[in-house]
């Protein structure tokens, strides 16, 4: 078998092997770069919405906060007068007992 008969069909392998690679890798590569593009008009476009949502995020974080601390003052001022109250008893019935 001569050497130089196979050499166009080797030339030819090589050519149809590179184009398919070329193939192979150009409509992944498509894929990636409109992905990317489209995922950053998306990020630009999402950004307001969820700047807002932060907005409401944080109003509603405050209300709750201001309410609970409102709420809790309550009984904490109770326990605090009823504490003031009972040591100034037990300091005036000490007194007058004359201990």
């Amino acid at each position: 078998m001569d050497p130089n008969g196979l050499g166009p069909w080797r030339d030819l392998s090589i050519l149809w092997l590179g184009l398919l690679t070329f193939i192979g890798v150009l409509v992944p590569g498509a894929l990636f770069y409109f992905a990317q593009l489209y995922l950053r008009r998306f990020n630009r476009w999402l950004k307001m919405p969820l700047l807002n949502a932060q907005v409401w995020a944080l109003r509603i974080q405050q209300t709750t906060a201001r309410v609970s601390e409102r709420v809790a003052n309550v009984p904490i001022a109770m326990h605090s007068a009823s504490a003031q109250y009972s040591t100034t008893l037990h300091g005036v019935i000490n007194y007058v007992l004359g201990k």
